[in-house]
């Protein structure tokens, strides 16, 4: 039975499930920008807030499904230290914005996000955008939980077997 954590065959699921918090990370920022610029901007704060606690969740069946493809790396090579690295990274990254949320979960009815939660965000997204360099790396010098299909790489598929007829040994 394959590891549920790895996904299947030539669908990797950490990739999939980092697209999340990628996107949904540095909207929160754009809902503090817009806290700023509405006369109640409380809507935005308890948005923004949503969507880091929605990424938060995300991030840790990324993490999950990130460690089950990082314990198939060969231990002490490039790619491994690479993956180390990415991982070391996106950990930070993840508890910048868990220290984020529990400091604007004290108080999601204000009218523009405070200086605190802004700071956290902007540190946040730059240690997410070094962490996603990181793992792009992965995939596409390192070839990390890639698979090419025969039919699209130009070769030539196998025939399929002729149910009929007995396999044969040679």
């Amino acid at each position: 039975m394959p590891n549920l954590l790895q996904g299947g065959r030539g669908r990797p699921l950490h990739p999939m499930l980092v697209h999340f918090p990628v996107a949904l990370y540095p909207t929160s920022l754009v809902f503090d920008a817009l806290s700023h610029l509405s006369e109640d901007g409380t809507p935005f704060v308890r948005g923004a807030f949503t969507l880091i606690v929605i990424a938060l969740a995300v991030s840790a069946l990324a993490v999950a499904a990130g460690f089950a493809d990082f314990l198939t790396i060969e231990n002490g090579s490039r790619t491994w230290r690479i993956a180390v690295l990415h991982m070391s990274v996106q950990l930070v990254t993840s508890g910048l914005f868990l220290a984020n949320a529990v400091l604007r979960g004290r108080d999601l009815d204000v009218t523009a996000t405070p200086a605190g939660p802004v700071i956290l965000s902007l540190v946040g997204l730059l240690t997410l955008v070094l962490g996603s360099a990181l793992g792009g790396e992965l995939v596409y010098r390192h070839g990390r939980r890639v698979e090419l299909d025969p039919a699209l790489a130009g070769e030539p598929a196998a025939p399929p077997a002729d149910p009929d007829r007995p396999p044969t040994s040679g």
